[in-house]
């Protein structure tokens, strides 16, 4: 409180805008380990494909889109695997070896 208090002191009357959210934990490391280590290492070697190439495919296949208005256009902005929440990573991941399984027959193992 103390420090928001000083912060609009500084401000000297001019208008600010305040957002209150309830934090969120991103995706761990060990499930990002897991995902470059083992998910897209699987599916790279089983198609011939980067495991950069791999990422970029599964991030337009399964992370929603927004659009971002600019001037007359809407824009698509694609969520990164990096601003995912630990839940949202693992769902995920979880389509991802639904599909693996059941588009190219692949079983990835499970994270410990």
């Amino acid at each position: 409180k103390e420090a928001m208090s000083r912060y609009l002191h500084t401000r000297d009357g001019r208008a600010v805008t305040v957002k209150l959210s309830v934090p969120t934990s991103t995706r761990s490391l060990n499930q990002n380990r897991w995902y470059w280590g083992i998910v897209l290492a699987i599916i790279a070697e089983s198609t011939g494909h980067t495991a950069e190439e791999i990422h970029l495919a599964l991030k337009d296949m399964f992370l929603p889109r927004k659009f971002v208005k600019l001037g007359s256009r809407e824009v698509p902005v694609q969520k990164t695997t990096t601003d995912l929440t630990s839940a949202e990573f693992g769902k995920y991941l979880e389509q991802i070896t639904a599909w693996a399984a059941q588009d190219l027959g692949i079983t990835i193992p499970q994270a410990h």
